[in-house]
């Protein structure tokens, strides 16, 4: 569906395609650096030069009857009022903390790696922070400075204590990922001790 590539904004997939076949054609390597590559004017002027449409497009033949097929575009059977979905509040899973899943129970929207890595490279890391941290799963865990290890609740003195230094441990407050938090807590029930270093101490 061509109306996909507007709002989807995934033209790189197509200059991607072009690229390639004119890399082909010309026996050498494309830049496809971020911003910084080789310019598509140039891709243009190698198709045209080999004798090939710049836009990449060609006709196809129906291998049945041997002639051109009739369309340039088919129509994708997916449509978006059956997909849209957002989510601003909703429930958060028992384990993670995080959202829940898939758009039936009203959960968050799936975020890979792939699109970590495209926010990356537009330089918008604090994005990053803000949806994949401070409006997931954000959790402030009490961190030992002489040590490094998560200290405990003490319900009867009301602090947090070191298991290791004791009276002797300064504790901090470190805001994490939930998730690492449970990383934390898989890790030494494996007999790994995971060690954090604090920012004053690095």
């Amino acid at each position: 569906n061509p109306h996909a590539f507007p709002s989807r904004m995934t033209v790189g997939m197509m200059m991607e395609s072009i690229t390639g076949k004119a890399a082909a054609l010309r026996g050498s390597k494309f830049d496809g650096s971020a911003f910084v590559g080789e310019k598509l004017d140039q891709v243009k002027d190698t198709m045209k030069a080999a004798g090939f449409k710049y836009s990449g497009k060609e006709i196809m033949y129906d291998g049945r009857t041997g002639k051109p097929l009739p369309v340039e575009v088919f129509i994708l059977h997916h449509m978006v009022a059956d997909k849209i979905h957002a989510r601003a509040r909703g429930q958060v899973q028992m384990l993670t903390k995080q959202p829940t899943e898939g758009r039936a129970r009203g959960g968050g929207l799936r975020f890979g790696e792939m699109e970590r890595d495209c926010i990356i490279a537009y330089g918008a890391s604090m994005i990053l922070k803000d949806r994949l941290l401070d409006e997931s799963d954000k959790a402030d865990i009490f961190v030992c400075e002489r040590c490094g290890l998560v200290a405990y609740h003490d319900v009867k003195q009301r602090r947090y204590i070191c298991r290791v230094c004791g009276d002797k441990g300064k504790i901090s407050s470190v805001s994490v990922a939930y998730a690492f938090k449970l990383l934390l807590q898989e890790m030494q029930s494996l007999n790994i001790t995971p060690r954090l270093m604090i920012k004053e101490k690095v």
